[in-house]
């Protein structure tokens, strides 16, 4: 009788499992165990795992991670599709460390759906009242390039590492644009600031395997920097809720206008109260959670981005003394460049689409949950599947680009020397769900670069050691550190 009982249990939940596997899925790299999946396949770096796979397997395929069933999209093609296409089926999150642990399933990165297209539409239209990519918001980051140059200046051609200096610049535009407030370079709180951010992006790295195996978080001595990373959080936001500054801020529900990012926020979170509407996303959960990530997202990637830039001067002098070159036959040397200038300032708008390219700071895109079947590249996307779009696999394309390990920014300009926009090139993401700070983002990388390239002559710490390019890859791609040696300009 057991027997039997047994027999009939096992049956159900064969059928069970039977029912619920994946119709039509992508290939796997080969058999998932239990447990780990495909983990124990991994015998390369990730980013290198990941392109064997694609040579083998194609440009769709599935990986068993934990309990967690990816599909790996790489290529221009597919990923543009799914995102362009099927994006309506893509608005979810899975249930992952970085979306439960550190943003508490809060903000516009974590949420899903309808949630987080109110979030989305709030942050659009409040950005876009700030000034966003309009010259109110060129004359702010200007500010910010001017005192750049003097604090650089003050090094007297001395080799420092400017990723400090930079970084504080950059913070200081996102500053002025979610808190009105502005820090100096050694003001202690924001190199503070700065200094658990940094360590942030870094220990995320160590926490990945959080999300796929989220029991390791018990191991003990903290080994998957579970501990380290809830503080950081917690120590950041208590910091933003700081700088917000609820109690000094006066909320007059009648103007339409506001100061900043949180004044907005506040204000419309009163609003939301007056007319009793209660399904909403406009309150202080996911408005901390939204500014922490606007701010640690558009800090990382603009700095990064920069630093790589200085990189690449470096170690391509013919390139530098050409920019400067542009800039002193299109601008002059008497006034400041202006984002007036960027159309004419081709070979400089090349160059940083080419150092966006090369670098690729967010190498793989943020993981995104199939909230119903998706039909793609003659496969089936099941539901509940989470979804990996590889941006390195199209940035690195040769089909697309030819000699994609050469740094080359002509590659962006015609015969005639203007400037060629290249669908593939993707720096900011495509489709709803990209970067909501991009107007932001490119206008900063323009003012910043074409500002130091005016002023100064970068070369290496010590002449004739050029710093390595290879980059440094941990949550996100960022160089190496390395000093240079800012030589002013004469006029």
């Amino acid at each position: 009788m057991l027997g039997t009982v047994l027999v009939i249990f096992l049956s159900f939940l064969l059928l069970l499992w039977w029912r619920s596997r994946p119709r039509n899925p992508p290939p796997s790299p080969g058999l998932a165990l239990p447990i780990v999946g495909h983990m124990y396949l991994f015998k390369e770096n990730p980013t290198d795992q990941i392109e064997t796979w694609r040579k083998r397997l194609g440009n769709i395929y599935t990986i068993q991670m934990g309990t967690f069933r990816c599909v790996m999209l790489n290529g221009y093609d597919l990923i543009s599709e799914i995102l362009l296409k099927h994006h309506e089926s893509l608005l979810g999150r899975p249930d992952m460390f970085l979306h439960k642990e550190i943003f508490e399933y809060a903000g516009i990165v974590s949420l899903g759906g309808n949630k987080w297209k109110e979030q989305r539409s709030f942050l659009q239209s409040t950005l876009r009242a700030l000034g966003m990519g309009r010259n109110i918001m060129a004359e702010r980051i200007q500010g910010e390039a001017d005192y750049l140059l003097t604090t650089i200046d003050a090094a007297q051609s001395q080799a420092l590492e400017i990723s400090n200096l930079v970084t504080v610049c950059v913070t200081n535009v996102l500053c002025g644009v979610i808190f009105s407030k502005r820090f100096n370079q050694g003001d202690e709180t924001i190199l503070q600031w700065l200094k658990s951010v940094s360590r942030l992006f870094e220990v995320l790295g160590s926490s990945a395997a959080l999300n796929f195996f989220p029991f390791l978080k018990y191991m003990p001595g903290d080994m998957f920097k579970f501990n380290e990373v809830k503080s950081i959080i917690k120590n950041l936001k208590e910091t933003i809720w700081g700088w917000v500054d609820k109690d000094h801020r006066v909320i007059n529900l009648s103007d339409q206008g506001f100061d900043d990012v949180s004044h907005a926020f506040l204000t419309e979170i009163e609003r939301k109260k007056r007319d009793a509407i209660a399904s909403t996303t406009i309150d202080e959960a996911n408005m901390l959670a939204s500014m922490l990530a606007l701010f640690n997202a558009g800090i990382e990637t603009t700095v990064n981005t920069i630093i790589f830039a200085v990189l690449y001067m470096v170690n391509f002098p013919h390139l530098q003394d050409q920019l400067f070159r542009e800039i002193e036959d299109v601008v002059g040397l008497d006034r400041s460049p202006s984002i007036s200038d960027k159309s004419n300032l081709k070979l400089l708008s090349a160059f940083i689409m080419e150092t966006q390219r090369f670098a690729n700071v967010v190498p793989l895109g943020q993981h995104r949950l199939a909230t119903k079947d998706i039909h793609l590249g003659g496969y089936t996307i099941s539901q509940g599947t989470s979804v990996i779009v590889n941006f390195d696999s199209i940035l690195r394309d040769e089909s697309v680009w030819g000699d994609p390990d050469i740094f080359r920014p002509d590659r962006f300009l015609d015969a005639d020397g203007s400037v060629i926009v290249k669908k593939e090139l993707i720096p900011f993401g495509i489709g709803r769900r990209n970067c909501v700070g991009e107007a932001l983002a490119s206008m900063e990388l323009f003012l910043f670069l074409a500002a130091l390239v005016q002023k100064f002559e970068f070369l290496p710490e010590k002449d004739g050691e050029l710093p390595t390019m290879v980059p440094n890859v941990r949550f996100t791609s960022v160089a190496q550190p390395f000093k240079v040696r800012a030589i002013s300009r004469p006029k």
